[in-house]
C-alpha cells in the first residue's frame, strides 16, 4: 500500500511541476497504478477486454460489449455536484465549474431558459444522435435543481436557489449577500441576485425574431412559496431601493421571480408537492409602484336597511348579509352591530329577535376601492397618487413615499407590503416538472441517444473513482481489481472517441497557432 501511495504522490507532484494534468497524464498514472496494484489483487484468471470486472462481492453489470452498449445500460453517470453558496460569486472555483456545466442551458432570460428546459424534457432523442455536452448540462441542471428544492428546508432552499441562478446566468451575475455589493446604504437590499441577461427593453424585439444585443445586470428578488402563497416584502427597503442612485444598483427596476411548489389537491397525498414548479414574474418601477404595492382593492360598504324577521324561531343577531346573499360573522366586521331596533339602538347580542319584528339589518350595499391601510392613510394615498404619472416619476417626486404611514410604522423595515396570488398569476412565465420518475425516465431515454463509447467513458470513470476510494480508503483489495477493469474500459473507449492521432494533430495545430500568433501571420487551424 505504501508503494502505491508513493507512486501517486510522486507522479502527481512531477506532473504538477510541469503543467496541469491532462487525460494522457491521467492514463499514464493509471498504468503505473495498475503495475503496482496487480501483484496484490490479481488472481490467475485473465481480465476481459471490456466491461466491469465482476467479483463475488460486487455483482455489477457490463457497461459495454464488443458490439456496443449492453441492453441493460440505461443511465449515464453524471458528475456529483457539490451544492454550495460559492456558486453565487464570480471567480470562485466552484462557480466556474458549475457555470461551465450550465452553459448549454440556452435562453437570455428566465422565461427562455424555462422554455429550453421544457423543450429538452419534451423531446424524443434519436438513438446515437445525442450531444454529450447538451445532454449532460440539462441532466445536471435537473438533478441539481430538484435536490435544491426537495432536499432542504424553505429558507436554505431559497438561499441555494439564489446561488444556483447566479451560476446559471454566469458572466458577472452575483448572489447578493452584502448590502455593500449593491449600494444599499441605510437599508437592507431587496434584490437577492443581479443576473446577467437580456435587458427588458430588448426582449420584445428579440421575441419578434429581431437581433438585440442589449445585455446587462438585472436586479432580481426571489420568492419560493407554497401553493397560493402571498408575496411579502419590506415597504421601507423597497422605497429606498427606488430612491437610491448608487451605480451598484444597476437598474431602476426590480424583478420579482415567484416559484410556486404545486401541491396535490386530493387523495392521500393532498397538500404534498407534486414535483411541478410554477414560475411567475412581475416588474416594479417607480412608475408602476402604486399599481402593484398597496394598490386599491375593492372593499365592501355596509349600511342599515329595514328588515322584518321571518321564520318560526326568530333571528340570530351575529350575522350580516353580503350582496351575494352570503353571511358574514360578527368578528369579521368589528365595531358595527348587525341588528338595530327601528329607533337605531343595538339589539343585545345574546337575545334572539322574535319572528315578525321590524328591525334595521346591516347589509352590504356596494364596494369602494381602498388602498392598503397598513401603508397609507386615505389622505396620503390621494396625495401621492396625484403626483405620480404613468410616464415618468422622478426620485424627487417618489421621495413623497417617505412620509407615508408604512415607511416608518416599525423600527426596522417599515410595514410589510403584500401581493396576492391573484395579482402575480398574471405574470406566469412557465413551469418545470421535477417529478423523480419523470427525470429518471428522461435520463434513461437520453442515455440511449448517446454514443456507446461516451456512455462507457462516464460510467467507467465514475466506477473507477468509486473503486479507487474503496481500495485506498476502505482497504478492499477486490476493489483494486475492479479499478483496473474500469481503467481499461476508460482507456479503450477514450481511444475510440479521441484517437491518439487526433490528439497529436490537435497538439500540432495548437502549437502552430501559437507560433503564427507570435509571428503575426495568418492562423490555419486544422479541423479534427
Amino acid at each position: 500500500m505504501s508503494e502505491l501511495s508513493e507512486i501517486l504522490r510522486k507522479e502527481y507532484k512531477k506532473k504538477e511541476e510541469k503543467k496541469p494534468i491532462d487525460f494522457s497524464m491521467l492514463m499514464e498514472m493509471i498504468e503505473q497504478l495498475y503495475d503496482a496494484v496487480e501483484p496484490e489483487v490479481m488472481d490467475n484468471s485473465p481480465l476481459p477486454a471490456t466491461g466491469y470486472i465482476l467479483t463475488k462481492e460486487n455483482d455489477e453489470y457490463d457497461s459495454t460489449t464488443e458490439e456496443g452498449p449492453a441492453a441493460n445500460v440505461t443511465s449515464i453517470r453524471r458528475p456529483v455536484v457539490k451544492i454550495t453558496e460559492l456558486w453565487g460569486q464570480p471567480g470562485k472555483n466552484d462557480r466556474m465549474i458549475m457555470e461551465s456545466m450550465m452553459k448549454q442551458i440556452v435562453g437570455p432570460t428566465v422565461k427562455e431558459k424555462i422554455k429550453s428546459v421544457n423543450e429538452f424534457l419534451d423531446a424524443s432523442p434519436e438513438p446515437g444522435q445525442g450531444d454529450i455536452s447538451e445532454v449532460m448540462s440539462y441532466l445536471i441542471f435537473l438533478d441539481t435543481f430538484a435536490s435544491i428544492i426537495s432536499d432542504y428546508g424553505a429558507s436554505v432552499s431559497g438561499f441555494l436557489f439564489e446561488a444556483f441562478l447566479a451560476a446559471l446566468f454566469g458572466n458577472t451575475s452575483i448572489q447578493v449577500d452584502d448590502p455593500e455589493q449593491v449600494g444599499a446604504v441605510g437599508s437592507l437590499p431587496i434584490e437577492d441576485n443581479q443576473l446577467w441577461m437580456q435587458l427588458r427593453q430588448c426582449r420584445e424585439a428579440w421575441e419578434a425574431g429581431d437581433e438585440c444585443e442589449e445585455w446587462g445586470l438585472v436586479p432580481y428578488s426571489l420568492k419560493v412559496l407554497r401553493q397560493d402563497g402571498v408575496v411579502h416584502g419590506s415597504y421601507k427597503n423597497l422605497v429606498d431601493f427606488f430612491l437610491s442612485d448608487d451605480p451598484k444598483r444597476k437598474s431602476d427596476s426590480i424583478t420579482y421571480l415567484i416559484v410556486i411548489k404545486d401541491a396535490a389537491t386530493k387523495g392521500e397525498g393532498k397538500g404534498n408537492w407534486t414535483g411541478l414548479l410554477k414560475f411567475y414574474e412581475f416588474v416594479i418601477t417607480r412608475e408602476t409602484f402604486l399599481n402593484i404595492i398597496g394598490r386599491p382593492e375593492p372593499v365592501a360598504i355596509f349600511d342599515y336597511v329595514p328588515y322584518t324577521v321571518p321564520g318560526n324561531k326568530g333571528q340570530s343577531v351575529g350575522v350580516a348579509i353580503m350582496a351575494d346573499g352570503s353571511r358574514r360573522k360578527l368578528a369579521q366586521i368589528r365595531g358595527m352591530d348587525f341588528y338595530r331596533t327601528e329607533e337605531g339602538q343595538a339589539w343585545p347580542e345574546d337575545e334572539r329577535i322574535p319572528k315578525g319584528t321590524n328591525v334595521q339589518r346591516l347589509q352590504q350595499v356596494g364596494t369602494k376601492d381602498v388602498a392598503s391601510a397598513k401603508l397609507f392613510t386615505p389622505e396620503e394615498y390621494a396625495k401621492v397618487k396625484g403626483e405620480f404619472t404613468d410616464v415618468e416619476v422622478s426620485r424627487q417626486v417618489f421621495a413623497a413615499l417617505r412620509d407615508t404611514k408604512g415607511y416608518g410604522s416599525k423600527a426596522k423595515g417599515g410595514a410589510q407590503w403584500s401581493v396576492p396570488r391573484t395579482s402575480y398569476e398574471e405574470g406566469f412565465i412557465g413551469s418545470i416538472n421535477l417529478e423523480p420518475n419523470l427525470l429518471k425516465e428522461k435520463a434513461e431515454e437520453y442515455t440511449q441517444s448517446l454514443n456507446a463509447s461516451i456512455v462507457s467513458i462516464f460510467n467507467a470513470l465514475g466506477a473507477l473513482s468509486d473503486n479507487i476510494n474503496r481500495y485506498f480508503i476502505s482497504g478492499k483489495k477486490t476493489a483494486g481489481t475492479d479499478a483496473i477493469g474500469n481503467a481499461r474500459v476508460l482507456k479503450d473507449e477514450v481511444n475510440n472517441v479521441i484517437p491518439e492521432e487526433g490528439i497529436e494533430q490537435r497538439e500540432v495545430s495548437e502549437s502552430k497557432e501559437k507560433k503564427d500568433l507570435t509571428n503575426d501571420e495568418e492562423v490555419i487551424i486544422i479541423d479534427v
